[in-house]
């Protein structure tokens, strides 16, 4: 037995029964305007960003992408922003806002992913991880060349047997050996290692 035919019928207005539409807003990355907290110079700054990702990094990254390669040329420029250690107070970095740190990275990323990763990984794992955690003479030694990005910050967690969990029983040990540190373990993935 098969289901009786039914039929459709669709009717349309006509031109002058047709209200006009309201153009769409253009699309908005920012629903809850959390730009708007930034001061004066800190969208100045996200301003510089924005242009930096879509004059320098668009050009030319697909080419990495498919190279399989880092965009070595674009550290120059990215070291004029001096964005390297945006969100630490002192040590080189210019302290500003947490929110600037994430709207840069959100703008890096919308032009280049990779890009936006690197920034991440140097500023927040590397740096952040020194800040947060480390000696008062490593905060010294290591945090004003990283935020001038003459040092470049890298991040190694991940282990080929356990991934990325700490508490999973990562492998990896450090052992004192007098003034020297041993380390005996293997990584994967280690974010801005050349």
């Amino acid at each position: 037995m098969t289901a009786p035919a039914t039929a459709t019928t669709t009717t349309t207005a006509t031109s002058k029964e047709a209200k006009p539409r309201k153009p769409l807003p253009a699309p908005n990355s920012d629903f809850y305007d959390v730009k708007s907290t930034l001061s004066t110079e800190e969208q100045d700054i996200l301003k510089q960003v924005r242009e930096f990702a879509e004059t320098k990094v668009a050009p030319i990254i697909s080419k990495y992408w498919l190279e399989d390669a880092f965009p070595f040329e674009l550290l120059p420029a990215l070291k004029e922003l001096n964005v390297g250690g945006i969100a630490i107070k002192g040590y080189g970095g210019r302290g500003k806002s947490l929110a600037l740190l994430g709207f840069i990275q959100m703008e890096l990323a919308r032009i280049d992913p990779s890009i936006s990763t690197f920034l991440g990984v140097h500023s927040g794992l590397a740096m952040g991880s020194i800040y947060l955690g480390g000696s008062e003479e490593q905060k010294e030694k290591w945090l004003p060349p990283m935020a001038r990005l003459e040092k470049i910050g890298c991040f190694g967690l991940t282990e080929p047997l356990v991934g990325s969990g700490t508490s999973a029983g990562m492998t990896t040990t450090a052992k004192r050996e007098g003034d020297t540190w041993v380390l005996n373990g293997e990584k994967k993935w280690i974010g801005n290692s050349p």
